[in-house]
């Protein structure tokens, strides 16, 4: 690209990401907001003047940046005519829009690339971010699919429970198919009890360290076990699946997989059964608890833990409020979640309306994931057809969707700040900026996707510019695009 960012620019969003970036707030926009932005800034210093989240349309954008990924001037305008705590409530009641799936199901490469364009179209965007931030906290990896459709349906199963209540959720999650294979609850027996989702279930899921023992993964492995893959018609009763090739014949391997996917699209699905002969049905002490429990006794357990509430209230908050919530904050929201009976709805809702989302130390507090990143910036530019090129910019960026690094899943906020990482988060802008042959006005997007409020240096290298094109580089690649 003809402008090139400093050095200081690009360091800026390690310094923004910890509230220190200095803020320059333009004069409103003359004529439609089109052109340059004005070279003289109103008010400048280390933080706006004045908390920017007082503003009302400043306010619908935070919470629209959050809860979803990006807004069109018109959706701001709507959001910004209404009281908060109404729009809070539209925003969390957005039932989620079906995702058009591949035709081949079993395609993981394809699903993706699905998955990200209709993050990028679909107008249910509460519903799809709440799908991204469970599949990165009850991860799963594509890798154990192994060609079935298994990648899709776990992610059509995020976007149905994502937004109604942790039990079904989680009750989903731990026979959902996908989940079994990955962390081997398919295998589990009465007599070698497979401890690995016992495990993880309570130590990255729901509990956290220090919540629960070593005797409690043995006990629920006891008690998860015996639950197997079965193939069910549309009805529920199982099935058989197609008969295997015996020969690795690559056409008839292929013929195989494209048949499941059609009795897939046909309501066909895979499901976890427990099958009582391989099921443990001996007395466990589970979590304080005695009896003898099953998958559904693990799970309500669970959620009668005291440290189940603040823990999810905890990574929820991270993911869509600050980088460091406060233990009053936790508390707050986590009783709003446990005494609502773990509806998700009262949790996000209690998040989005707390003070502190609404803070001046909260504005501009998280950085965008890759993901977010990339699905911000197809919409913010209408070009959802860069879904592909997404997906393979993914491994790039570190974040490739179903390949996580660790069952822990990814970093949040500023564990995505690197060199490498940002410098190909600079290069994706600078292919978008060049192969868009229609770019909308870019100073409109500064002042309703960036809030007219930018560093000194993001706006020296916007009024450098003097393309659309290289305005919108300056856009996609500034420190405060990766802020959110």
């Amino acid at each position: 690209m003809p402008v090139r960012l400093s050095r200081r620019h690009v360091l800026a969003l390690g310094a923004a990401g910890a509230g220190g970036a200095a803020a320059v707030r333009f004069a409103a926009f003359p004529g439609g907001r089109s052109g340059a932005l004005p070279a003289k800034a109103v008010a400048a210093g280390g933080a706006p003047a004045a908390n920017p989240l007082a503003e009302p349309r400043t306010l619908a954008a935070h919470l629209l940046r959050r809860a979803g990924f990006s807004y069109s001037t018109a959706d701001l305008d709507s959001a910004a005519a209404m009281p908060y705590g109404d729009l809070v409530d539209r925003v969390v009641s957005t039932p989620p829009e079906p995702m058009t799936m591949p035709a081949q199901l079993g395609q993981y490469q394809a699903v993706v690339v699905a998955w990200y364009a209709h993050m990028a179209t679909t107008a249910a965007q509460f519903p799809e971010r709440m799908t991204l931030f469970w599949h990165g906290l009850l991860t799963s990896d594509y890798r154990k699919a192994a060609g079935l459709p298994l990648v899709a349906q776990q992610n059509a199963l995020y976007r149905q429970k994502g937004v109604t209540d942790f039990r079904a959720l989680l009750s989903a999650v731990t026979i959902d198919p996908l989940m079994m294979r990955y962390l081997d609850l398919d295998v589990s027996t009465a007599k070698a009890p497979n401890e690995n989702y016992s495990r993880e279930l309570m130590e990255l899921f729901t509990l956290g360290v220090g919540h629960f023992t070593e005797n409690d993964v043995r006990e629920g492995a006891r008690a998860l076990s015996g639950l197997r893959l079965a193939f069910v018609d549309p009805s529920g009763a199982v099935t058989a699946l197609p008969k295997r090739p015996k020969v690795k014949n690559p056409m008839e391997q292929q013929q195989y997989y494209q048949r499941i996917s059609m009795m897939v699209e046909q309501g066909y699905r895979f499901a976890g059964r427990l099958n009582p002969r391989l099921h443990d049905n001996g007395t466990k002490t589970y979590l304080g608890r005695t009896g003898n429990l099953g998958p559904d006794d693990v799970v309500d357990i669970i959620l009668a833990q005291e440290a189940c509430a603040p823990f999810v209230a905890t990574k929820a908050l991270e993911y869509f409020a600050t980088p460091n919530p406060s233990k009053e904050l936790v508390a707050s929201v986590a009783s709003a979640f446990r005494s609502s009976g773990y509806d998700i709805k009262a949790m996000m809702r209690a998040i989005f309306t707390s003070a502190d989302f609404k803070a001046a130390a909260n504005y501009r507090s998280l950085v965008r994931s890759p993901v977010d990143y990339m699905v911000s910036t197809m919409r913010v530019l209408a070009r959802p057809e860069l879904a592909r090129q997404c997906a393979q910019a993914g491994q790039y960026m570190d974040q490739v969707l179903y390949d996580m690094p660790t069952v822990g899943g990814w970093p949040v906020n500023a564990g995505w700040v690197s060199s490498g990482s940002l410098l190909s988060r600079i290069n994706f802008a600078g292919m978008v900026a060049r192969s868009s042959a229609a770019l909308p006005d870019p100073a409109t997007a500064v002042a309703d996707q960036l809030d007219g409020i930018v560093g000194a240096d993001t706006a020296a290298v916007f009024n450098a510019s003097r393309t659309t094109a290289d305005k919108w580089f300056a856009v996609l690649a500034s420190p405060e695009f990766q802020l959110k």
